[in-house]
């Protein structure tokens, strides 16, 4: 086994916590940890510092320094209700997105296209403009404008592949045809809208139209509340080593340091930040950073200059370093 999947093996057989030492010796004692490598202490704790940052993870960190667990989700967890919240609203639009009247589904659908950034949308009359129902006009930045034809197909049933071919029957030239419905629509009506040889038509069902009314806060709106959360680095500097228990689950340990990390000063460091990658240098592990030509003397200062419209961050967690052992980016909060 890997070292996470040992780990998982490890803890779920002891059911408490265990110091990532524990764990790496039992794993070897038993022989299930494969590819150990000259400091498998050292990588298993590197491993589970990394995954426990991760909203999957499957471990969690103990009350002890030093200890993991296995991670169970407490019934009452915030994220579990945002999702309960969010699936009850999901339901309900879609609820009354069918028993909607056809015009006022239209007036709907219209009101999507002008929040979407449609320009010029309007309802077109019954019986005059063969099914269209609202035409608008795409303008994708500036650059091209795309002449949009929607129709708006109120069922309850699945949309078969005949309104595919109407519509497609009544575009104008360099016109995209779209089909939204509450509902959905069949394979053969899939089938029609990819039609090789034929103009594409874009398909929109119950689902995605429920998305887009949230995305676009049509007929729903978004609130948000505030959550106070431990400012660890804050704590961290005001209190120093009290914020965390020594390590005494172990006695027989006691006198034993935690591993050093091999690492030498410049550090080359690296950031996410808006789907870019930020780099800089750990100067020390007094969190000195040199980012852009400058020296902050803490890796907060330099995480706000990089992520300017956040109101808070927490540089320790931000900034990652290259780990060789484990060949995986870990937060720079582990070398302290």
């Amino acid at each position: 086994m890997q070292f996470k999947d040992a780990a998982y093996e490890i803890l779920k057989q002891a059911g408490e916590p265990l110091h990532y030492d524990e764990i790496t010796n039992r794993a070897l004692d038993t022989e299930i940890l494969t590819h150990s490598g000259q400091t498998p202490h050292s990588t298993m704790a590197a491993l589970l510092y990394t995954d426990t940052l991760k909203p999957n993870s499957r471990f969690r960190r103990g009350d002890r320094k030093g200890t993991f667990a296995l991670r169970i989700p407490p019934p009452s967890d915030i994220q579990q209700q945002i999702n309960a919240i969010e699936t009850q609203i999901r339901k309900t639009l879609q609820q009354r997105l069918l028993k909607m009247e056809p015009r006022k589904f239209e007036n709907l659908v219209q009101s999507l296209l002008d929040e979407m950034g449609l320009e010029d949308t309007s309802i077109t009359t019954y019986g005059g403009d063969g099914g269209i129902d609202v035409r608008g006009v795409l303008n994708a930045e500036n650059l091209s404008r795309i002449n949009v034809a929607v129709q708006a197909k109120c069922w309850k049933a699945n949309v078969g592949p005949k309104v595919v071919r109407e519509l497609r029957g009544s575009l104008k030239v360099h016109e995209q045809g779209i089909v939204i419905t509450p509902s959905d629509f069949t394979r053969s009506a899939k089938a029609e809208a990819d039609e090789p040889g034929k103009s594409h038509i874009s398909l929109i069902n119950g689902e995605q139209l429920v998305d887009l009314l949230i995305e676009h806060q049509v007929g729903v709106a978004k609130e948000e509340y505030v959550v106070p959360i431990l400012d660890e680095e804050y704590w961290s500097e005001i209190l120093g080593d009290e914020v965390t228990e020594p390590n005494n689950r172990f006695p027989d340990k006691s006198s034993k340091k935690e591993p050093v990390f091999n690492v030498k000063f410049p550090l080359p460091i690296q950031a996410k930040y808006k789907d870019k990658v930020i780099k800089a240098e750990l100067l020390d592990l007094e969190g000195n950073i040199k980012y852009a030509g400058r020296v902050y003397d803490s890796p907060s200062g330099a995480a706000k200059a990089v992520a300017v419209d956040w109101k808070s961050v927490n540089g320790w967690a931000f900034w990652r370093y290259h780990d060789k052992s484990s060949e995986e980016w870990i937060i720079i909060g582990n070398l302290r």
